[in-house]
């Protein structure tokens, strides 16, 4: 596909050489697949801008969408642009203040709402009087005096041609979004991203992942994080089918269904894939076990002893993803330990690095040059260099415009064309990037050491039975951590271990404590004395997005937690 000259969003959408029969946006009702044609998707998209527009929708206008993945949300996002309006995405995990947040500070007019997240609306919406228009999806006319999806598109068909339809007026540097960050510390932030700089992401992603219109993807990640929407932009605009799961628990289910030939993630769907894979294998009579260990191991080789263990292997891929050539990790870390056992399956899982502040992909490993425990190297027209103190700065045309309404942050942000992204990293002898940590989080113990927490926590997340791990120690004399079981492997652990007491109540037990303990060690092993944990409590896995302890990408927030377990973490101590 030659390099394309849109000057926005929208008109990169229906200047696409696509097939018009083509299918474009795939759900799944029961056990049957309904597909949108690609012409069907332009016609739903022009209708939906048209009633927008008669609606009354202006340029830079913005316009939330708070919705679960399915093919409203993308009709909502190239509509809104076509009408040269701000799409501002909410992630529907947020708690009831975070959403005010940002339906007030993003000053938006419109909200295209799930009907069934309409509840959460009605605890703010006497506090956002700037918040004129309600649209709903999937849901009926008259709630909370709203309009149907579907009667602002049959608006628009029927003023087709009358009212303004503004796409070509749009230009590259006007924006596009106000993605409000789901940053693991303080109040999210608005990134103000231009179509230029999403643009320019796509170009750029073009040249470094290989797919076209014969691949077919399936989408779980929230659309509101800016991966999975330049992703999706980027496929529409490739003529690549996008399938929706129905949900995160049913990921498993649809890949079998819908079939993908990629997808994309975050670390904590591969560590999960991973465990689910080794405990089917734990199952086995020890003979068959032995062998798939065993083939897997040696896959991770060359020569003869992969060539031996290629059947076996084939047989493990066939039932984890069959159709799967490739996945795409971002978002957080991805363990080593993971992309290995990937890589041993004949599975590659590109990890790459990027920042809402730049659209979002920095830098990604690709099917012809990859490197496991780096973030790949940088895209085409990124430029990528490290400050004197380990800072990783990025320059291009992808970078954003700057935070809404937050100048001087902008001006912290941006010095001298480069965003200072907060993370620490060096570029290795070939050219890869390596991610070391966040600056922030670089853990001072009163003894004076510097600990980057990411190294010590992934390398116990590599363990089976702990599922996260946090640590803390700053200004203290060692480390300590609270350790997340792994809540599948808990509960027949605790019959292994004799111990009456079910999940939560056994993560006090002694028993338990020391065989974590052992493991801790093990794990730990060649680390510093001052990486060691000195000690550790066992936590629930009932951390949550509403509570803000996680991000919607499933990322800690420290210090959140910290707050959570302030008593817990002292007697540690």
């Amino acid at each position: 596909m030659p390099e394309n000259t849109s000057d926005n969003i929208a008109e990169l959408f229906f200047d696409s050489p696509v097939s018009g029969d083509m299918p474009a946006l795939i759900t799944r009702e029961g056990d049957r697949a309904k597909t949108i044609t690609r012409s069907e998707f332009e016609k739903l998209v022009t209708e939906f801008a048209s009633g927008l527009a008669v609606l009354g929708v202006e340029r830079q206008e913005p316009v939330a969408i708070l919705c679960e993945n399915r093919p409203e949300w993308i009709i909502a996002d190239l509509a809104i642009a076509a009408t040269g309006a701000v799409s501002v995405p909410v992630y529907t995990t947020l708690g009831a203040d975070d959403l005010r947040f940002i339906l007030e500070d993003s000053g938006a007019t419109t909200l295209i709402v799930q009907e069934r997240l309409l509840e959460k609306l009605k605890e703010v919406r006497k506090a956002l009087p700037l918040l004129t228009r309600i649209i709903t999806v999937g849901g009926t006319e008259g709630a909370q005096d709203s309009l149907s999806f579907e009667k602002v598109l049959s608006l628009g068909k029927e003023e087709l041609g009358r009212a303004p339809f503004r796409r070509g007026a749009v230009k590259r540097d006007d924006i596009f979004s106000i993605v409000y960050s789901s940053g693991t510390t303080g109040r999210p932030r608005g990134v103000m991203l231009s179509h230029g700089n999403v643009i320019s992401n796509i170009e750029a992603i073009k040249d470094a992942i290989d797919v076209d219109r014969t691949d077919r993807y399936l989408s779980y990640l929230p659309l509101s994080h800016i991966f999975e929407r330049t992703t999706h932009h980027f496929l529409i605009h490739m003529g690549c089918p996008i399938c929706y799961a129905r949900g995160f628990s049913f990921v498993g289910a649809d890949m079998e269904f819908f079939r993908p030939t990629f997808m994309i993630g975050v670390p904590f769907v591969f560590e999960r894939m991973k465990r689910k894979v080794e405990d089917s294998i734990e199952r086995l009579p020890v003979a068959r076990r032995f062998i798939l260990k065993k083939a897997i191991e040696w896959a991770r080789t060359g020569g003869i002893l992969k060539a031996l263990a290629a059947p076996v292997v084939a047989s493990v891929r066939r039932k984890v993803a069959p159709t799967i050539r490739f996945f795409v990790s971002g978002g957080a870390p991805l363990s080593p330990a993971t992309a290995e056992f990937f890589f041993s399956l004949g599975i590659p899982v590109l990890e790459g690095y990027g920042l809402t502040e730049t659209s979002p992909v920095v830098s990604v490993n690709t099917l012809k040059a990859w490197r496991i425990g780096t973030v790949g190297r940088p895209l085409k027209g990124v430029e990528v260099r490290i400050a004197e103190d380990g800072e990783v700065l990025v320059r291009g045309a992808s970078v954003m415009k700057g935070y809404f309404n937050l100048p001087e942050l902008t001006a912290q942000t941006i010095r001298e064309g480069w965003l200072h992204t907060g993370d620490r990293g060096y570029i290795d002898e070939q050219g890869f990037l390596v991610i070391t940590g966040r600056k922030k989080d670089i853990i001072i113990t009163s003894a004076g050491k510097n600990i980057t927490p990411q190294k010590i926590e992934n390398l116990l997340r590599e363990d089976p039975y702990i599922k996260d791990a946090i640590l803390y120690g700053d200004q203290k004399p060692h480390l300590v951590a609270l350790v997340i079981p792994d809540t599948e492997r808990l509960e027949s652990l605790c019959k292994e271990l004799g111990i009456e007491k079910g999940v939560p109540d056994c993560l006090g037990n002694k028993r338990l404590y020391s065989f974590f303990e052992k493991r801790i060690r093990e794990r730990l092993r060649g680390l510093s004395r001052f990486e060691q944990i000195h000690r550790f409590a066992l936590i629930a896995d009932d951390l949550s997005c509403e509570r803000g302890e996680l991000t919607p990408t499933m990322k800690l927030k420290r210090e959140a937690i910290a707050r959570r377990y302030s008593s817990l973490i002292d007697s540690l101590y």
